[in-house]
């Protein structure tokens, strides 16, 4: 007999070049509602307490794929932030119980408190594929659906 153990692959995220990093817009803690990856799209919600939001739905985002990493990663710009906050909560601990974890399988539970970076046109943040709702090809537009990137129909 075998077992065959495959974990879900999760998206993974990097906040490559933010205006949020250098103090030219905020970062929020969220309190999710719902379970999210790394890179998904979240909007303010409701004030909770003290630095603490709740989670809030995205209504107007826009952006561009620019290229794809060496990582094999994309690289996203920002063309209309809307209210769109980047999710993008950086493992705190490499190794979950004694084990190296892969960023992959890392995601964000609903209740858990993430941080999500405030977005301004051309700020660049760095995706997997599973970031994304349709195949993420360089100069395709995307839009927020469901908190992933949705890919725009080529044909559109």
């Amino acid at each position: 007999m075998a077992i065959k153990y495959t974990p879900e692959k999760h998206a993974v995220a990097r906040a490559s070049k933010l205006l949020a990093q250098n103090g030219g817009k905020h970062i929020f803690n969220v309190e999710l509602t719902n379970a999210c990856d790394n890179g998904n799209l979240v909007a303010l919600g409701d004030w909770k307490s003290l630095d603490l939001y709740a989670e809030g739905t995205v209504t107007t985002f826009a952006g561009v794929i620019r290229e794809q990493a060496a990582n094999g990663n994309w690289y996203v710009e920002v063309t209309t932030p809307g209210d769109a906050l980047l999710v993008a909560q950086v493992p705190s601990d490499p190794l979950y119980d004694g084990y190296r974890v892969n960023d992959s399988a890392v995601y964000n539970e609903a209740g858990d408190r993430v941080r999500a970076y405030e977005l301004a046109a051309h700020d660049i943040f760095e995706v997997s594929a599973e970031a994304f709702t349709g195949t993420p090809t360089a100069g395709a537009t995307v839009s927020c659906e469901n908190k992933k990137l949705k890919v725009a129909d080529e044909e559109g």
